[in-house]
């Protein structure tokens, strides 16, 4: 099986440039598998898997894991406890209900419509079961990624999710000093590149040359940051989950109570 092109968007198990950002969400499915043992959960749904790697976190973890993506996942990801099923997140091949836990990370801001995935996720759900749903911070976010047609605050995120669920608890993913200082250092370069085009004429170019750009950009300024003071050395400990504030890189939703229907939405 071919390996999946590499687009600055999605990430893979072994990129050394991409490693900080791989332990950062990968801090998401621990905390997931965390949840998935408190509630007990028989049944978890991995909800835009993208290459699989978290999906393999959860299978290593728990008994019984589902996967949904329109791409294939990386053969590493594959594990005896994960079934993997290709089809898109609004229209999903799956009965109601039969699930204790979704989570779905980095998907809701690719959306134009988020409201039939939400739709989706409530159908999916048991009345007493939980979706974790994570999106990038916005006031952390350097607005580039071609991927990404609406990114949110933490009162934007909960606003769009409270229609779908009874409870909506903002947390966040924040991160230690020293990821902190490789973070600011990234938008920092980011923003430095940006400024040699201030018309914004990078946004009216053909997108998939665009979407080239930025990834050829994505690691062009992690090798910029290797060079001038290294990566820093991470761990999962490194990305604590907190109630959500603006110094979060990604926000993390805790959704209970699934409402069918979304309230005429």
């Amino acid at each position: 099986m071919s390996r999946l092109l590499f687009t600055g968007e999605r990430l893979h198990e072994g990129s050394r440039l991409f490693s900080v950002d791989l332990v950062r969400h990968r801090a998401a499915y621990a905390y997931a598998i965390e949840q998935a043992r408190q509630q007990r959960a028989q049944r978890v749904l991995d909800l835009g898997c993208g290459t699989g790697y978290g999906t393999g976190d959860l299978a290593s973890a728990l008994e019984r894991v589902f996967a949904v993506d329109r791409i294939t996942p990386d053969p590493a990801a594959r594990h005896p406890n994960a079934h993997f099923l290709r089809a898109e997140a609004g229209a999903l091949p799956l009965l109601s209900q039969a699930f204790d836990l979704v989570v779905s990370f980095q998907v809701v801001e690719h959306l134009e419509n988020p409201h039939p995935y939400l739709r989706s996720i409530s159908r999916l759900l048991t009345p007493t079961g939980v979706a974790l749903l994570s999106t990038p911070n916005l006031p952390q976010s350097d607005g580039e990624n071609p991927f990404h047609v609406r990114e949110y605050s933490a009162e934007e995120f909960e606003a769009l999710l409270a229609p779908h669920f009874d409870h909506v608890e903002m947390l966040g993913i924040a991160a230690s000093p020293e990821p902190k200082a490789y973070y600011d250092a990234r938008l920092a370069r980011i923003r430095r590149i940006v400024r040699i085009d201030p018309l914004g004429l990078r946004k009216v170019l053909p997108h998939a040359l665009i979407e080239s750009l930025f990834a050829a950009f994505a690691v062009i300024v992690r090798r910029g940051i290797e060079k001038s003071d290294g990566l820093p050395h991470v761990d999962l400990e490194d990305f604590p989950v907190i109630p959500a504030t603006d110094e979060c890189l990604d926000l993390m939703a805790l959704c209970r109570g699934p409402r069918l229907g979304g309230r005429g939405l």
